[in-house]
């Protein structure tokens, strides 16, 4: 018992001085930059302490307009601008993903946990061809069915009553859900029909299961993105929280049963090819090249693509549909002007306007980009890891093996580019300096570890806006209304109600 005490009295003597003596020591010269808060420059603790706020980036940012550089960790820096940007995101940058990948990845890496560049490269291009988007406009039936499915149910709502609301948060996750399960796994969910996201899996044993796609999806992200920042010890930590009983428990169980839908899911759509349907999606991308010849691919790996593709393909989408419509609600001008420029190009058109009628739209396009610079669905600086040889960003010499990162939250109000920065002002990206403004704007990140799945967000968010906006209006809750948010590693909206109605106009379409 003496050992056992002594053991854990040095123990806890070893995580109190080791902090300290590394602050003081400080053999980066990290002492320099101004701290996020006062833990920041001694304990990762501090930045895990503003995840529990609630909205880390939006704090951040506070600190941002009085310094270009914090340091939010130990190791750890955040900056500004764009030169910053291309130093640590460029195509031509000597960064690596930082560790908090490698802490994330299963048992086998996906795109986006893959920290090795030539493995990275491999990844990508068994996908790039894919995600094209002349190829994925031929996936576009696939969008148009989702979203003739919620039109189905809206009608449905409106028909029941002159006026009803509609939790409009749920449906953009339900539309995006089903969506992606489509054009990934030729799969349907069943989601849509259902107004829930309810989702049944057979057990190997026998029986089934039934669980909240949503709910597990979040829930095993909420947790781990409270601890994930302390790198170093999150096996640890996790490891332990898991046995307790209580939320860190509670919410990684359910965030298996995530874990679980995906393998049932690619073991289905395996089958599925072996059975010798030919299906047209993205996992038929990773089994066969461009030339329909096999892929040496196992299994594992087809699960760890799926895996990202129904998460990060469902959910920054439906975060971006939900923040678009509440920000065009809370300024009529930009509302009535897209709708003026949806009705004329798509006059005559069936319920779903075909993309190619949309894609070139100006106005739609820049409110779609007004609202995600003012809300990125990932606002917080995707990590990066400096050379062993260190490298210079914004002047500054940083250090090797230094996490450094630029959070989309605070480039997107870089006042600089953006005048006015807390304004919901689409007209800011056709007007003189736009182009320039761009070096600013990264909702989906840049250069090589860029989001693959841009293009078929956009194709989602431009069908569906137009779609709702030209067959229905909305109202939010009252005058002033705000929405709230929670900022795990995305920033996640709360409930939306909105009031709908039929849209009374003289606009026609060619199919009721």
């Amino acid at each position: 018992m003496l050992a056992i005490a002594s053991l854990a009295a040095c123990l806890g003597l070893f995580l109190l001085l080791e902090p300290l003596v590394t602050y003081f020591w400080d053999s980066k010269k990290l002492r320099r930059f101004p701290n996020q808060n006062r833990l920041s420059g001694i304990s990762n603790l501090g930045y895990i302490l503003e995840r529990r706020r609630g909205f880390r980036s939006k704090n951040l940012h506070e600190v941002h307009k009085h310094h270009s550089v914090v340091r939010i960790g130990p190791n750890s820096l955040s900056f500004t601008t764009p030169s910053a940007i291309r130093s640590i995101y460029g195509h031509s940058t000597t960064c690596v993903k930082g560790d908090m990948y490698s802490a994330l990845a299963g048992p086998r890496a996906s795109l986006l946990d893959v920290v090795h560049k030539g493995e990275h490269a491999r990844k990508r291009r068994l996908l790039s061809h894919a995600f094209a988007t002349r190829n994925l406009e031929q996936w576009e039936f696939k969008v148009a069915d989702k979203i003739q499915r919620l039109v189905r149910q809206f009608d449905y709502v409106c028909d029941e009553a002159e006026a009803t609301t509609i939790d409009y948060r749920k449906w953009t996750n339900l539309f995006t859900t089903e969506a992606i399960a489509d054009i990934a796994l030729s799969h349907h969910l069943g989601c849509l029909d259902r107004g829930s996201d309810l989702v049944t899996i057979s057990n190997p044993n026998g029986g089934d299961k039934v669980f909240g796609y949503i709910d597990c999806l979040h829930a095993g992200r909420r947790a781990t993105s409270m601890v994930v920042w302390s790198t170093a010890w999150f096996p640890i930590l996790r490891g332990v929280l898991v046995k307790l009983p209580g939320f860190f428990r509670s919410q990684w169980q359910k965030g298996h049963l995530y874990d679980e839908m995906i393998r049932h899911l690619t073991r289905q759509r395996i089958q599925r090819y072996h059975d010798g349907e030919e299906l047209d999606d993205l996992v038929t991308c990773l089994l066969k090249d461009r030339e329909g010849r096999e892929r040496d691919v196992e299994t594992s790996e087809v699960d760890a693509e799926v895996s990202v593709l129904l998460d990060a393909g469902s959910d920054t989408t439906a975060i971006a549909l939900v923040h678009v419509m509440y920000y065009l609600l809370s300024n009529p001008i930009a509302l009535a002007r897209l709708r003026e420029e949806v009705d004329m190009v798509a006059k005559g058109t069936d319920i779903v306007p075909p993309y190619d009628y949309l894609k070139n739209l100006s106005y739609l396009r820049a409110c779609l980009d007004e609202s995600m610079r003012l809300s990125p669905p990932v606002a917080f600086g995707v990590n990066r890891k400096t050379a062993p040889e260190g490298v210079l960003i914004d002047g500054h010499w940083i250090p090797g093996n230094t996490t450094v990162a630029v959070p989309a939250y605070t480039a997107h109000r870089n006042p600089n580019f953006f005048p006015e920065p807390e304004e919901y002002r689409p007209e800011r990206w056709l007007e003189k300096g736009a182009r320039e403004a761009q070096a600013s704007f990264i909702p989906f990140s840049t250069g090589a570890r860029g989001c693959i799945g841009r293009n078929i967000s956009y194709i989602e968010q431009t069908m569906l806006v137009a779609t709702l906006l030209r067959r229905y209006d909305f109202a939010l809750p009252h005058p002033g209304w705000h929405l709230t948010h929670e900022e795990a590693f995305n920033i996640w909206p709360g409930p939306m109600p909105l009031t709908i109605r039929r849209r009374h106009s003289t606009h026609e379409y060619s199919h009721a």
